[in-house]
């Protein structure tokens, strides 16, 4: 497994640590110059997975909600979003954490053209 790929703009090393920063596939730009980046390999591939997975993340939610509000039933007010980043967060950094390790190690880094 590698530990970095080079920046296609100034070719400074990008490591895993960094894709994990990066908040969407869609929007990567490089740590040490600045360059908007774009990965074109995997990013159907992830697009396909999270149709998927966040609709299981929502359920999951609601699921977790429901059980809490039989023991504590304040919890049936509480937005279900709050529920699911107080009891869920650590499964969804797992998710995220899973796409940067497909983008790093399969993805195909290109410079995203001006428009």
């Amino acid at each position: 497994m590698r530990t970095s790929i080079p920046c296609p703009s100034c070719e400074e090393a990008l490591t895993i640590e960094h894709f994990e920063d990066f908040s969407t596939p869609f929007t990567m730009k490089c740590p040490h110059c600045r360059a908007k980046l774009k990965e074109t390999k995997m990013t159907p591939l992830l697009l396909l997975i999270a149709v998927i997975a966040i609709p299981l993340l929502v359920y999951l939610g609601i699921a977790v909600q429901s059980f809490l509000a039989g023991y504590f039933p304040i919890i049936e007010k509480v937005p279900t979003i709050f529920v699911f980043l107080a009891f869920c967060y650590p499964i969804y950094a797992l998710y995220e954490a899973f796409n940067a390790v497909v983008i790093f190690n399969k993805g195909n880094l290109q410079l995203k053209k001006r428009q």
